[in-house]
């Protein structure tokens, strides 16, 4: 799903995400797999388990997890 972060305190290292069907979800910092620090507004991607956001990752986070590289041998008969 997506969503955006509408906040998150830092002392208790928790927050909400807005998601895409308006309704909120709680989400714990431990949640939360991008590199970048947590900005609010920030657009994320993240699944639903137990009405909570759960595998929190950034756009730019998303793109580099999932790229794949190839190697190709051509073998040619003479």
């Amino acid at each position: 799903m997506v969503g955006k972060v509408l906040f998150f305190n830092k002392e208790t290292k928790e927050g909400e995400i807005e998601g895409g069907d308006k309704k909120r979800y709680y989400f714990h910092i431990g949640e939360w797999l991008s590199c970048s620090s947590i900005e609010i507004g920030q657009k994320v991607y993240y699944q639903i388990v137990d009405n909570e956001a759960r595998d929190i990752v950034t756009q730019k986070t998303l793109h580099k997890k999932y790229r794949v590289f190839f190697e190709i041998d051509v073998l040619v008969d003479e």
